[in-house]
Formats: C-alpha cells, sequence, structure tokens
C-alpha cells in the first residue's frame, strides 16, 4: 500500500477502519499529523507494539486514545500510567480514562485515588 500517495481523508480512513492491516496501522502510527495517530490509537486491530511505541507521543489525544482502545491490555494501560505519572503535569483526561478502564488493575487504581485523587471530581 503506497501510503505516500493517499490523501489525508484516506489515511485517516485506514487509521480508523478496524481491518486495516497491523502493518498498515504500524506505518500510519509514524504520521507527522497527531490525528491520524490518534485514530491509530484508539482503533483495536492496532498492535501492542505500536500502542507501546504511541505512549510517548507528545500529544495528549493520541495518549488518550490509548486508554479508551478496547482491545488495550492492562500491561498497556500500566505502562500508559507510568508515563503520564512521570510527566511534571499528568493530563487530567488520561489519568481519568485510566481509572475508568475496567483493565486497569486495582493497584493502579489505587495509585491514581493516592496520587491523582483530585483530578478525579
Amino acid at each position: 500500500m503506497d501510503l505516500e500517495n493517499m490523501t489525508y481523508r484516506e489515511k485517516d480512513e485506514l487509521a480508523y477502519d478496524r481491518n486495516t492491516p497491523k502493518n498498515v496501522l504500524r506505518e500510519l502510527a509514524r504520521y507527522y499529523d497527531w490525528r491520524i495517530r490518534a485514530q491509530v490509537a484508539k482503533n483495536p486491530n492496532t498492535p501492542e507494539d505500536t500502542l507501546r511505541d504511541l505512549i510517548k507521543d507528545e500529544d495528549w489525544m493520541v495518549r488518550c486514545n490509548i486508554g479508551k482502545n478496547p482491545n488495550a491490555s492492562s500491561k498497556i494501560l500500566i505502562i500508559l500510567f507510568e508515563h503520564e505519572k512521570s510527566l511534571p503535569s499528568p493530563d487530567t483526561s488520561i489519568i481519568k480514562i485510566l481509572y475508568a478502564n475496567k483493565k486497569l488493575p486495582t493497584f493502579a487504581k489505587s495509585v491514581i485515588e493516592t496520587l491523582f485523587r483530585e483530578m478525579l471530581t
């Protein structure tokens, strides 16, 4: 698939489509536009290694969508939480999404309640 000759809209549709092959999603995850990377982060077909790479994305919406990804494993969610926790200013939206995610282990939710209680209200 020749992504370089595709329009933005075509790339966006690929990033959103649950049937897009994993190798294409990996390539789209490196795209310069954060909106494409955010779609990839939310796509249930995105492979775990790609989600792991996106955890350190500079755009908060990309990281936020990892927390919304229905197939993000508890391991990925913990790595995302550890990353947010290490930032000088963790993003409130991401902390809330992680806390609400049923796959986030109880111990991590307890840490959120302790460290970020004010973000949950």
